[in-house]
């Protein structure tokens, strides 16, 4: 599949960075604006917060990993919120008590709606400038930035908040990208639904399906 507009190859030294460095996932849930993201539909993003704090707890069901990929992955409702979204269920993939078949399973689900919005004749047609390559530059630094944690000031919420739909996809399948190794690592679990999972997201990653768009 063509690089969507937009895609900034990153240096290899970095990438190998993000997944080495665990960032501090419970730091950077209280830090980060989860009533900021609204929508006409919902007015905070706070249940995305509790379902992922479920999931930390060891007490989600599978209908709140679902939950929350669905949040993720509507258009809708709270895209705004994808990329980072996806952040921290890579990060979930560390902790002992997620559930990582049905998390791999889950972000499969991101993936191909990044990927099919990625080919779609409205990311064709999007017109790249100075100025929102700029601003998609500020955004991913922070998205990137293993040692983030959550904290947003008025300047960057707005950038987060404002930056064009296309970016948010570019972002999601940048991150897939960087941390192919990390999920194709897990093709290698002893769970045998975990391994199933990543080894069908890794094959996913690799091969993206082709959308017949437009």
């Amino acid at each position: 599949m063509p690089k969507p507009k937009g895609y900034l190859k990153m240096p290899q030294r970095q990438a190998n960075l993000i997944g080495k460095t665990q960032m501090v996932l419970h730091t950077f849930l209280e830090n980060f604006p989860w009533r900021r993201f609204g929508t006409p539909y919902e007015t905070h993003a706070k249940g995305v917060q509790q379902n992922i704090l479920n999931i930390l707890a060891g007490s989600a069901v599978e209908k709140d990993y679902e939950r929350l990929i669905d949040s993720l992955e509507s258009q809708a409702w709270l895209v705004k919120l994808s990329p980072w979204g996806l952040k921290v269920c890579l990060a979930l993939l560390a902790e002992e008590k997620a559930n990582k078949a049905w998390l791999l399973k889950g972000m499969r689900t991101l993936f191909e709606a990044a990927s099919y919005s990625a080919q779609s004749p409205q990311a064709q047609a999007f017109k790249e400038t100075k100025g929102k390559a700029l601003k998609y530059g500020i955004f991913k630094a922070k998205l990137f930035d293993p040692a983030f944690d959550g904290r947003m000031d008025d300047e960057f919420l707005k950038i987060s908040k404002t930056l064009d739909r296309h970016y948010l996809h570019v972002s999601v399948l940048e991150l897939f990208a960087a941390n192919r190794d990390l999920i194709a690592g897990l093709a290698a679990s002893a769970d045998a639904e975990t391994a199933k999972q990543a080894a069908l997201l890794a094959e996913a990653i690799a091969n993206p399906k082709q959308y017949p768009c437009g």
